[in-house]
């Protein structure tokens, strides 16, 4: 069973943790399937907007991918999360990603 198929099948077994979702995304983005990868971002964030990790990687790929408007809202959602989380690392990370960038 390759590495996807593993994901896949925890997300199966165990479909409330966003940590398998997020697994898959970076899957896909090494694979370069960004549609695939964008999509289980895509999901996550609709279906566990408190897994705060996935706004700063997603956002990279949405830059990378020349997605800079679409990375800007990703950005700026995270950092929302964030903050109410307290996640202040997360928060400085995506401060800084936007700065960078925007």
């Amino acid at each position: 069973m390759d590495r996807k198929e593993f994901i896949k099948n925890e997300i199966n077994q165990d479909p409330k943790d966003p940590f398998n979702y997020y697994l898959l995304a970076i899957e896909y983005q090494k694979e370069a399937s960004l549609k695939e990868a964008f999509d289980q971002f895509e999901t996550i964030i609709a279906n566990f907007p408190d897994y705060v990790a996935t706004y700063y990687t997603y956002a990279n790929a949405l830059l990378a991918a020349n997605k800079e408007d679409r990375a800007e809202v990703v950005i700026q959602m995270g950092i929302i999360q964030a903050e109410k989380k307290g996640a202040a690392k997360a928060l400085k990370e995506l401060k800084q990603l936007l700065d960078i960038n925007f």
